[in-house]
């Protein structure tokens, strides 16, 4: 995937906070190559950071430390084949979001095709609305009995208690809890459950939940969910439409150190540039670390935000993959919890000579190592898929890699919120912001971190004035 932006330069127009060129240097300090900046600097461009700068226009200037744009929505091609990190797919319930990315480059819609994989059976996703279909008398009398009798899940103090409450003991054993055990770790009880309405999708008895068109909140997928996907290229195609309107970028800049007194940020070649304001896209933790004098109890307690490993296993095939599927949720005993058709998601993709498969594995979860080779990985998921029957004696695997991913998922554990708001709180009397997936420690997608980047940046915009033009 070419970077977008690659081609920018910082504009000779310098604005700097007023008074800072008394501030750059301190008695004796060894003098370093000083470029005055802008008056805000985006760090990130991911979806946030994209978002952040579109919104700030000529007062921004964003610091990426990846020669691609995008973040954890990239694209990357291996082998011939597309694969974005994780699979993605673009909905949203915010109007101006989808008129930004709809504006910027062509997009398919189609309905989502997503399916559950269980004792040797497919069902549609999700499971709680279709478990009547299985041919199993005593698992479908199981789910019926124990969503009839569920209850006051309202009040539910943690995740694994809102499963039980929810959903009951039937569709809680056979597949609540083995699927997210097998992604979140055996302790759903560490997990706080404010977040399920916008990612748990109701059961086959009660009224569906369904994304609103404008303005809401995100609401769980559906199998009636209409996606959408960029109509060639893969899903990062979106934010490198996007980033080309961003006015200075600048990639694989890395930053090494920020100074909120001297208001200077110093990149990893030496160069030094004024700010007056900071967005940040980076993971909390590593935005602390880059600080002098954070408080001890700020960095005490952002250290214990949980995150979750994610280890993508890449197989590629010589000749076009014959199913429409998606998606495949898969609770059982093979190696991952996700896995991922990405030919299925544009007409141009399914054109493709070559198709792969993709399947996500978390680290944490239960059944999983992360002491397992990557090896003994692929051929694990090798045997899986082809116990599935998603692979085929007539289109083996031609090319298998596996890509990790440190920060994978942030966990909403009970604690988050205060230690993400507090350190929030402080930054900005730093005159430092934050956005996106890890900067706010939050489990959104794509289209909310874009969402709430552009939010950050208008409000910012909306200030006034912090600086002077030199």
């Amino acid at each position: 995937m070419t970077g977008a932006g690659s081609d920018h330069r910082l504009r000779s127009k310098r604005v700097l906070p007023c008074g800072v060129c008394d501030r750059l240097l301190a008695p004796n300090e060894e003098p370093k190559k000083i470029v005055m900046g802008a008056d805000v600097i985006v760090l990130g461009a991911g979806p946030a950071g994209i978002g952040a700068a579109l919104a700030l226009g000529q007062s921004a200037l964003v610091l990426e430390s990846q020669p691609d744009v995008a973040g954890l929505s990239q694209t990357i091609v291996y082998d011939d084949v597309v694969f974005d990190l994780g699979g993605h797919s673009f909905h949203t319930p915010h109007a101006q979001v989808k008129e930004l990315v709809f504006g910027a480059l062509p997009m398919e819609e189609q309905v989502r095709d997503a399916w559950v994989w269980m004792e040797g059976e497919w069902l549609r996703y999700p499971f709680q609305k279709h478990f009547g279909k299985l041919k199993s008398e005593k698992i479908r009398s199981a789910c019926e009995s124990g969503l009839q009798a569920a209850g006051g899940w309202e009040r539910a103090a943690h995740f694994d208690e809102y499963i039980s409450s929810r959903f009951g003991a039937g569709i809680a054993t056979h597949f609540m809890r083995p699927y997210n055990r097998k992604l979140w770790g055996r302790d759903l009880a560490r997990m706080e459950a404010d977040w399920v309405n916008e990612r748990v999708a109701a059961p086959s008895a009660t009224a569906p939940q369904r994304m609103e068109t404008a303005g809401g909140k995100r609401k769980p997928l559906q199998d009636d969910t209409m996606i959408a996907y960029p109509a060639t290229g893969g899903f990062g195609q979106i934010f490198t439409a996007l980033a080309r309107q961003i006015r200075s970028l600048r990639l694989g800049q890395t930053v090494t150190e920020i100074d909120p007194v001297r208001q200077t940020l110093t990149l990893a070649g030496g160069e030094r540039h004024t700010w007056s304001r900071i967005v940040s896209t980076l993971s909390l933790p590593r935005l602390l670390g880059l600080l002098p004098a954070v408080p001890a109890a700020i960095s005490a307690s952002v250290s214990g935000l949980e995150a979750l490993p994610i280890r993508l296993v890449l197989l590629t095939f010589n000749r076009p993959i014959s199913q429409a599927r998606q998606r495949v949720y898969n609770p059982g005993a093979m190696p991952g919890h996700k896995i991922v058709f990405n030919n299925t998601s544009s007409q141009w993709l399914r054109a493709q000579p070559r198709h792969g498969i993709q399947v996500e594995v978390s680290e944490t979860g239960e059944g999983s190592d992360s002491r397992t080779d990557s090896q003994t990985l692929i051929a694990r998921t090798i045997e899986g898929l082809t116990q599935m029957g998603l692979i085929t004696a007539d289109n083996p695997v031609h090319a298998a890699k596996v890509i990790r991913l440190p920060l994978g998922y942030p966990v909403p554990t009970h604690e988050r919120t205060r230690i993400v708001e507090r350190a929030r709180h402080w930054l900005a009397t730093q005159h430092i912001y934050i956005a996106g997936r890890f900067g706010e420690w939050s489990y959104i997608n794509s289209d909310e971190a874009l969402h709430r980047g552009l939010s950050l940046g208008r409000q910012l915009s909306g200030e006034g004035a912090h600086g002077c033009i030199a």
